[in-house]
């Protein structure tokens, strides 16, 4: 009898001690693991569509003349994009273009006044696409300069005009971005002839949104 006695106590010197430890520890592997607990991911907000967008930049056109010559001209561009939906918006374009074709032909202008739809198919994203249908009026005037007795003679003829295409563009900020590239076709018909006198036209350029719709 003595000896169970013994040997319970011997027992409870050593369960006693270790019972002590896993309680002291418990709370410890629970605070190591609410803190290793990774942080969830925070949720992007919402696209947000701005309600104008400005653009400005270079702008390069061909021309179709009747002596056989389709020559390109450098010149600029700027637009405004009034945004009614996240797809939709109404777009007013102006752009002029030069180039000096020497003393015969002389010094050649084209300046296009637009109108119309602007789609964006994905809305506005990091980076955008979009489309446009446009149509105006376009003016070419021509400036021949004192050739063979003759003093400086210059031209003016304005015709309707429309022009269709799409482009890139990409968003640095929320407010600021870069027209990556824009690409046209139209037909201005300054020569009244039955003739396809259609232009294509490339510009590039900078974008600034303000407002959101």
């Amino acid at each position: 009898m003595r000896m169970l006695v013994r040997i319970s106590c011997l027992l409870m010197l050593f369960i006693l001690p270790a019972a002590a430890q896993d309680t002291s520890t418990a709370p410890q592997d629970q605070s190591t693991s609410t803190s290793t607990t990774e942080k969830p991911p925070k949720e992007k907000g919402p696209r947000i569509t701005p309600k104008y967008e400005i653009s400005g930049g270079f702008a390069y056109r061909s021309y179709y003349q009747l002596n056989g010559l389709n020559p390109y001209l450098n010149g600029w561009y700027a637009s405004v994009d009034r945004n009614f939906f996240h797809w939709l918006g109404a777009e007013g374009e102006v752009s002029g273009v030069y180039k000096n074709q020497g003393v015969v032909v002389g010094n050649t202008g084209i300046y296009s006044f637009m109108f119309g739809p602007r789609i964006y198919p994905l809305g506005h994203r990091k980076v955008t696409p979009y489309g446009h249908v446009l149509f105006g009026a376009s003016v070419l005037r021509n400036t021949v300069g004192p050739f063979g007795g003759f003093g400086v003679n210059t031209d003016t003829t304005a015709v309707h005009s429309w022009e269709a295409g799409g482009g890139l563009d990409y968003n640095l900020s929320s407010h600021w971005g870069i027209q990556i590239v824009q690409f046209d076709v139209g037909t201005s018909n300054f020569t009244g002839s039955n003739q396809n006198q259609g232009f294509r036209r490339i510009t590039v350029g900078i974008v600034y949104r303000f407002g959101k719709k």
